[in-house]
């Protein structure tokens, strides 16, 4: 089984951006506009699991960082947002390496990185809560204008649930989820949980077998390799 990697080209990467992508001059800062309407188009797009090029992301996160009067608040709102739901946990740690101290302190930065310690520690309640507080004193969401953000993250909060539970309250899942009871029965039912009153049973995965794997080493071998650890 492959391992998932947010540095393969995804299918929705056009010709032109790959190009771009693989050129020695793809730091040149002509290339940032061309990067900022390619984000806009990942951001419109609400599949969660083909609307995310980290590497052209990374790219105009590090053009800000060589041209900082081009640098865009809004533009890095969105690029966190996009990596927030990423299927890669790598890829916001990733993003935010490249940008400043001074950025981070930006309110919808701040929110963001907030944010992220919640799913991080498994807080999703709170992120939800957080993410869409009324007393927010911003007229904005911190995820505006990412197309299908609340799917995306019900798919991480999903799988986080099939890999750490057998059976959970019905409402627990609805307030991870942030969905109504009717529309948590529906998901449910798409990933096979059984419902019986108020509790929900997943699926047993395969139990991981314990094998013995013994090595063959040769009495040479042996006595080189304790004199190379004595030499260390």
């Amino acid at each position: 089984m492959s391992v998932p990697s947010s540095f393969v080209r995804p299918t929705t990467r056009p010709d032109e951006i790959h190009r771009l992508l693989t050129d020695v001059e793809r730091y040149n800062p002509s290339n940032t506009v061309l990067l900022e309407d390619y984000l806009a188009r990942q951001c419109a797009n609400p599949d969660s699991t083909s609307n995310h090029d980290l590497m052209a992301n990374l790219a105009l996160l590090k053009l800000y960082q060589f041209n900082p009067e081009m640098l865009d608040l809004d533009v890095i709102r969105r690029i966190l947002a996009k990596a927030l739901i990423s299927a890669i946990p790598a890829d916001f740690n990733l993003c935010l390496y490249l940008l400043t101290d001074e950025i981070c302190k930006d309110a919808n930065i701040a929110k963001l990185l907030a944010l992220r310690e919640s799913l991080e520690r498994a807080q999703f309640v709170k992120f939800w809560r957080d993410m869409y507080d009324p007393e927010d004193e911003e007229e904005e969401s911190v995820v505006d204008g990412i197309a299908g953000f609340d799917n995306g993250l019900r798919k991480l909060i999903l799988a986080e649930i099939t890999a750490t539970y057998q059976k959970i309250p019905l409402a627990s899942v609805q307030d991870m989820v942030n969905l109504d009871e009717e529309a948590v029965l529906r998901l449910a039912k798409e990933n096979g949980w059984a419902v019986d009153g108020s509790v929900v049973t997943l699926p047993v995965k395969n139990e991981v077998k314990a094998s013995v794997i013994s090595e063959n080493v040769k009495f040479e071998q042996l006595t080189k390799m304790v004199s190379a650890a004595n030499d260390i």
